[in-house]
């Protein structure tokens, strides 16, 4: 199942998308739960359900069960829109996660371009809730900051509580799955070594985590090391890489990340990036002002973002980006 999270008379709804149509979560479940003519008595399940990101994930697949019934009795009565990516304003599906993690140097294809050693273990770093940006809106880059960069990467959304679980428990405990551009401040000349204290700043700043257009659901999307992801940028392609080139899986990372940090529903782990990204071009090959990016699980909506870079043109610095 695809879920999305949507802009419709003045208030968020959450959906299905299933080829290319949205279909109303909240809609089917009325029709579903209260037949005409029957006393209503589960408006708060239809509500929580179809407005609440959270309590849908955490209730997982017997939620998303009762979902797939009631959409497949409502029929043409929950369609919201026929072609949803251009009709309907698309939002990030969680827009108050407790944490944004994300990993450093994941992939073994880029520690090599770089010529870093392997990481023993997941190299977390944070970015802010308020870096979540929807997956079709105008990126709008704080003016202190005028080099950026992007970064394909697959972002695991968790579903239930996750606290000092096993490997092997541990994909039972996501969601779903999406793509968030891990948006990157850089400083030039680059450092060797970037430091610590600069990583808050540099990839947790405001707008700089759009993620996809839809939440695949485990059950839909399978073993998440075969899937490919691709990064375009103005048409470009730039990323096209494979999840199977992990250091650290998705399971092993949930399994340590949730041995001192417990996870809760709603909050992303992106997984970190590979070959592509503009840095380590000679000459780097960051993004411009107006630069359109587009970031996707190969085969799902992702996110196409147009990038507001004011520091840019503020300092006349464009061509410092390129």
């Amino acid at each position: 199942m695809q879920l999305v999270r949507y802009a419709h008379n003045g208030h968020a709804e959450i959906g299905v998308f299933d080829a290319g149509r949205v279909l109303s979560i909240s809609k089917a479940l009325d029709r579903y739960l209260n037949p005409i003519g029957t006393r209503v008595e589960h408006d708060g399940l239809s509500r929580s359900l179809g407005r609440d990101p959270k309590a849908l994930l955490s209730l997982g697949s017997s939620a998303l069960d009762l979902v797939s019934n009631a959409l497949h009795a409502a029929g043409a009565e929950a369609v919201v829109a026929e072609d949803g990516l251009t009709s309907l304003r698309f939002l990030p599906f969680v827009t108050d996660p407790s944490k944004v993690l994300g990993l450093g140097y994941n992939y073994k294809s880029l520690c090599e371009k770089e010529s870093v050693e392997y990481p023993e273990s997941p190299q977390l770093f944070a970015k802010m809730p308020t870096s979540l940006a929807g997956p079709h809106d105008d990126v709008e880059v704080p003016a202190v900051l005028d080099k950026v960069d992007f970064e394909s990467e697959l972002c695991v959304i968790i579903g239930r509580t996750a606290r000092a679980v096993s490997r092997e428990d541990a994909l039972s405990y996501v969601g779903g799955y999406t793509v968030m551009n891990d948006i990157t401040a850089k400083i030039l000349p680059r450092p060797r070594t970037e430091a610590q204290t600069t990583t808050v700043a540099l990839k947790g700043a405001d707008n700089f985590a759009p993620i996809g257009a839809v939440v695949v659901t485990p059950d839909e999307l399978g073993d998440p090391s075969e899937l490919e992801m691709v990064c375009r940028v103005n048409g470009e392609e730039r990323q096209r890489y494979l999840a199977s080139d992990m250091i650290h899986d998705v399971a092993a990372t949930i399994a340590y990340t949730s041995s001192f940090i417990t996870l809760l529903p709603g909050d992303m782990i992106s997984m970190g990036t590979s070959l592509g990204i503009g840095i380590i071009e000679i000459p780097p090959r960051l993004l411009h002002d107006g630069d359109r990016v587009e970031c996707e699980i190969d085969g799902y909506p992702g996110c196409n973002n147009i990038f507001r870079i004011p520091g840019q043109l503020r300092a006349g610095t464009k061509s410092a980006a390129s």
